[in-house]
């Protein structure tokens, strides 16, 4: 192979690599990733605020390339409000003056056992 190349008369050009072409440019690339960047958006959000016909995975793929950023999920739940807090801080309290009452309370490492048969999990 390497011979072959060395000795024939045509340089050598890499053969065209097989798969459909890019859907986008460089201009919407740099786009998809400076809104990535500077806002906390998800995925689809970027792909409707694109105004292009692309994919989620392509918006995806493009922010990947940009090496610099990197990939997490967003929380779904929200943040306590200050009445939860208030409830869990008084609960804890409540609690704090047990003293004798902690020796009944079982602590245990929260193991499902399942008497009945496998959960599916193997080991």
């Amino acid at each position: 192979m390497i011979y072959s190349v060395l000795t024939s008369k045509t340089p050598y050009e890499p053969k065209p690599r097989p798969g459909s072409p890019r859907v986008t440019v460089i201009r919407s690339d740099k786009r998809i990733q400076r809104m990535a960047s500077s806002q906390k958006i998800s995925v689809r959000e970027i792909t409707r605020a694109s105004q292009l016909q692309i994919s989620k995975s392509t918006v995806h793929k493009r922010i990947i390339e940009s090496g610099y950023m990197s990939h997490s999920k967003m929380a779904r739940r929200l943040p306590l409000s200050k009445l939860h807090i208030s409830k869990r801080l008084q609960w804890a309290r409540n609690r704090m003056s047990y003293s004798d009452k902690w020796m009944a309370v079982l602590f245990s490492d929260d193991k499902k056992w399942n008497l009945d048969g496998p959960s599916g999990n193997i080991k």
